[in-house]
């Protein structure tokens, strides 16, 4: 395995998070419960995607084109491959705004404001340093003010944990969609 395939595993590091953050929030549904609702299902089904499936293809993808396994499928693994290097490089920002929003969704029952944005911001920290670390016009600090302006700007307006999921809900379906607007792009590009 080449050394900066080992570099992308720490991108993985997102993806995982938000996995344990659908199972917690799961867990936090089906409490005090008579019976299981339909959602804490699909949050745990999210979970497991999150958590193991995603990690898997991943690191299957970064195999299979190392190994030479699948000669004739080698430009099939290569999209896969760009595309999953997509997902977790861009797609970082998006899942750590869900991850705040499942965060928000359990704030009724956390006490601190800290558990939710002391996370938010490590991670979008985290990814912005290791995604736009030599990126040009100073990028990785613009990112991480943003995700402090996000923060500071509803905690100053004392948004409620409802209004503070939907606002994250809302910038993740955006961020989804530009992501992928600009892989297509990028396909069509390089």
């Amino acid at each position: 395995m080449e050394a900066y395939r080992y570099q992308e595993l720490a991108y993985l590091i997102v993806p995982v998070t938000l996995g344990l953050e659908f199972f917690m929030t799961a867990k936090n549904e089906k409490k005090d419960k008579n019976e299981t609702p339909l959602g804490s299902y699909v949050l745990d089904l999210w979970g497991f995607v999150f958590f193991a499936l995603i990690p898997a293809m991943f690191v299957f993808t970064i195999w299979a084109i190392e190994s030479k396994a699948f000669p004739l499928r080698e430009s099939t693994l290569a999209r896969l491959d760009r595309y999953g290097v997509m997902f977790m490089f861009m797609g970082a920002w998006w899942q750590i705004y869900i991850i705040g929003a499942l965060r928000a969704r359990r704030l009724l029952s956390l006490d601190s404001r800290v558990s939710l944005w002391g996370p938010f911001i490590g991670l979008g920290t985290f990814i912005s340093l290791l995604v736009l670390w030599v990126s040009p016009w100073n990028l990785k600090w613009v990112s991480i003010g943003w995700f402090i302006v996000i923060s500071a700007t509803l905690h100053f307006f004392k948004a409620g944990p409802k209004t503070i999921e939907r606002v994250l809900w809302i910038f993740a379906g955006i961020t989804f969609i530009v992501e992928n607007i600009i892989f297509v792009w990028l396909e069509t590009v390089v």
